[in-house]
């Protein structure tokens, strides 16, 4: 079996040779990342089941309209029996499974770039996640209340702290530096590719949120045809299989946005603090690598 030669992560390249190296990357290494991310399923699972029957509210909703249509008045509130503890605990596991899927990954990008040969086990990266969690874990509260203020003065200066700070987990997990010291690594980066970084991320964004969008299909559709009254779809197993499948595509698609971002962080690194020298000494001669090399001209 021929396996697949490494990529030169730590080069200086423009935003076109970071975009065709980021999809290089996630087309080498996606499989390879969801193989470790599938232990989050059950969390998923979990929270779909404490969702509401959303499904099952506008079927009731749907049932008001048109008995207000007919000249007759219902007093029933479909909203009753919603459980606001259960909102608030799928909530958090979405939160809990958000964070180690962006942990895990990094993780893996760090890995894979330290490796020899770009080859990376889930055992591995899954005990670097756990190392560096907690620490992560107080700096995305620290990063959550910044972004939180900032996006109240009128969301821009939101938008502002999310591009210069967030760098912070990669840095952490990369160059062993403390969470402070981190978040000034993450500016330093970025002073100078402000809108180079912003509008990576926003191209990525939108990709993966138009993928997204035909998963969600299914969620929408049945929303609508409870509205109509279609009893099946106010089934809660029928809600419960769509709401998991939404759930689920976090972890099948977030990572590559990370991925990317990935590849985008090593290139500010780069131009930083210049060409990464050990990568260069081993890199010689090798075909991939002068290959990657052409980005950077």
């Amino acid at each position: 079996m021929e396996t697949q030669q490494k990529i030169k992560l730590i080069a200086d390249r423009d935003f076109g040779g970071n975009f065709d190296l980021s999809i290089k990357f996630i087309k080498q290494n996606y499989t390879s990342v969801l193989k470790g991310l599938v232990y989050l399923i059950p969390l998923l699972m979990i929270a779909a089941f404490f969702v509401p029957n959303l499904f099952d509210i506008y079927y009731d909703l749907g049932r008001g309209i048109n008995n207000s249509n007919t000249g007759s008045f219902s007093q029933d509130n479909p909203f009753e029996g919603i459980s606001i503890l259960g909102i608030i605990g799928a909530y958090i596991l979405l939160l809990i499974v958000m964070f180690l899927i962006i942990v895990y990954t990094i993780s893996y990008m760090a890995l894979y770039q330290k490796s020899e040969n770009g080859t990376v086990t889930v055992s591995e990266v899954w005990s670097k996640t756990f190392k560096v969690a907690l620490p992560l874990l107080l700096g995305s509260l620290l990063f959550g209340i910044a972004f939180c203020i900032g996006y109240i003065f009128c969301i821009i200066p939101g938008l502002i702290v999310a591009v210069y700070l967030g760098f912070y987990i990669y840095v952490y997990i990369n160059e062993d530096l403390s969470i402070i010291d981190s978040f000034q690594r993450s500016f330093a980066l970025v002073q100078n590719n402000f809108w180079v970084t912003l509008g990576f991320g926003m191209a990525f964004s939108m990709l993966i949120g138009m993928v997204s969008v035909i998963f969600i299909l299914p969620m929408y559709a049945g929303m609508i045809a409870s509205m109509l009254q279609v009893e099946f779809f106010a089934n809660d197993i029928v809600f419960y299989i769509c709401i998991t499948i939404v759930f689920c595509i976090y972890i099948l698609l977030y990572p590559a946005l990370y991925m990317a971002m990935g590849t985008l962080y090593y290139s500010h690194r780069a131009k930083l603090d210049g060409p990464d020298i050990e990568s260069e000494i081993e890199n010689i001669g090798n075909y991939n690598y002068e290959q990657e090399s052409s980005y950077e001209k």
